[in-house]
């Protein structure tokens, strides 16, 4: 099966500017799309074909509670 995965504008300009202030975010977001590459029914569902992901953000060095979060539809 094959899936597309897009961003919106405003998440690409917001993982810009904290992607200055956590270096390692690029390579942190790189691997969530590689994982849901290869096992996409991640996340918690909220409702309405939408699922929360927990993102850890390795630099910042406080695993997913300090994290971010990333928001998918299906």
């Amino acid at each position: 099966m094959s899936y597309n995965i897009s961003s919106i504008p405003l998440f690409d300009k917001q993982a810009k500017r904290l992607a200055r202030k956590y270096p390692s975010l690029k390579k942190d977001l790189a691997e969530l799309l590689k994982s849901l590459a290869d096992s996409p029914e991640q996340g918690t569902a909220i409702g309405h074909n939408f699922y929360k992901i927990r993102l850890a953000i390795s630099s910042k060095g406080k695993g997913k509670s300090g994290g971010g979060s990333i928001l998918k539809k299906t």
